[in-house]
């Protein structure tokens, strides 16, 4: 999860699934993109899915900075199954899991995609040079 304000490099790249031109912002990403676009369980995907603010009243507040709430994120990726099951995917480097800031926004997505109805959440774990 990002803020959807934040400069960041984009890597552009063809997704099959999604029918168009996709745009992530790290290589982890880019190669978690290529896992979603071999797995057959996966109908398509949402790149940098922006969260609707609106829907932050929902969310547990407990344990998040206040003006997290206030902010506009985006989520990694929304998955959409053939199932017809949604799931998200936060794509973190290894590394990352130690800043408490990291760790908080991972957990303010979690809650944000819990109140809207989707309990398939995890975390994309990648290190670096595997």
């Amino acid at each position: 999860m990002k803020r959807a304000s934040k400069k960041v490099r984009e890597i552009r790249f063809h997704g099959g699934k999604c029918g168009r031109i996709i745009c992530v912002n790290s290589y982890a990403e880019q190669e978690y993109a290529k896992r979603l676009e071999a797995d057959d369980r996966v109908e398509n995907y949402e790149e940098n899915c922006r969260l609707d603010p609106e829907q932050f009243q929902h969310v547990n507040p407990v344990g998040i900075r206040a003006s997290y709430l206030k902010q506009e994120w985006k989520t990694d990726f929304l998955i959409h199954h053939t199932d017809g099951t949604q799931a998200v995917r936060e794509v973190v480097r290894e590394d990352e899991l130690t800043k408490a800031t990291v760790l908080e926004q991972l957990e303010l997505s979690r809650r944000y995609w819990e109140a809207v109805g989707v309990s398939d959440w995890r975390v994309a774990l990648f290190r670096e040079g595997v």
